[in-house]
This record gives C-alpha cells, sequence and structure tokens, in this order.
C-alpha cells in the first residue's frame, strides 16, 4: 500500500486504492475483519496529498464497512442509510437480497433510480 501511495500521480494512487478496497471488501467475511484491514490503511492513506481523494477513500471504506453491517444482518434506519453515498445505496438496490433493505431503499433512497430499481426488485421478491 505504502508503495501505491508513493506514486507522484495521485489520481492513479487513489484509484488503485480504490480497486483494491472494493477487492478486499467484497472478500472480506464480515464488517470487523474489513474493519481490522481499513485500520491498517487509513493512517497509510494521510500520504496523498490532494484531501478530497483522501475523503473518497474514506467514504469508500464506509460504505463498505455499511454494506457488510447489512450482509451481516443489520437493518438500517433512513438516517443511517442518508450516511451513504448514492453509489452504495444503488449498488445495494441492484444486489441486496433483503426485503427490508430494499423497502428501505424504495422509501428513502437518495435518488429516484435507486427507488425505482428497489421498488422494482421489492416487487419481484414477492
Amino acid at each position: 500500500m505504502a508503495t501505491i501511495l508513493r506514486d507522484p500521480n495521485e489520481i492513479s494512487s487513489k484509484t488503485a486504492v480504490v480497486a483494491l478496497v472494493d477487492r478486499i471488501a467484497t472478500k472480506a467475511t464480515g464488517p470487523a475483519e474489513f474493519r481490522q484491514w481499513t485500520a491498517g490503511l487509513l493512517p497509510e492513506i494521510d500520504q496523498l496529498k490532494t484531501e478530497g481523494y483522501r475523503e473518497f477513500i474514506r467514504r469508500r471504506i464506509h460504505d463498505w464497512l455499511f454494506h457488510l453491517s447489512i450482509e451481516d444482518g443489520h437493518v438500517p434506519t433512513p438516517a443511517e442509510l442518508a450516511k451513504v453515498t448514492d453509489w452504495m445505496q444503488r449498488q445495494l438496490a441492484e444486489k441486496s437480497t433483503s426485503p427490508a433493505v430494499l423497502a428501505l431503499l424504495a422509501e428513502s433512497g437518495s435518488r429516484k433510480k435507486t427507488r425505482n430499481i428497489a421498488k422494482n426488485r421489492a416487487g419481484n421478491a414477492t
């Protein structure tokens, strides 16, 4: 990770780190395992000079922790849902198998497209 973050082309570094975060998150057995892995990453991202890139990576980590907690059985509140990115809401609308999560997204998703995807998927699941 430190080698990736030393690349002078910060956009390349950010892109590589986000791809790694996504890959690790999809293979994690749960939020605890992913949180432990990210604990070593978070201090490293401070090597990036651009605050926007650091914040983007932090948000992506937050999104994946949210996703993994749902896979672990957590049903989020509308307030919790509002704290994740539109990207993660759409991911959940497209892939979640939880009727409760789909209902929440259909009602409280941040974008009309996300709400519609969740409504359609919830309707097809019944």
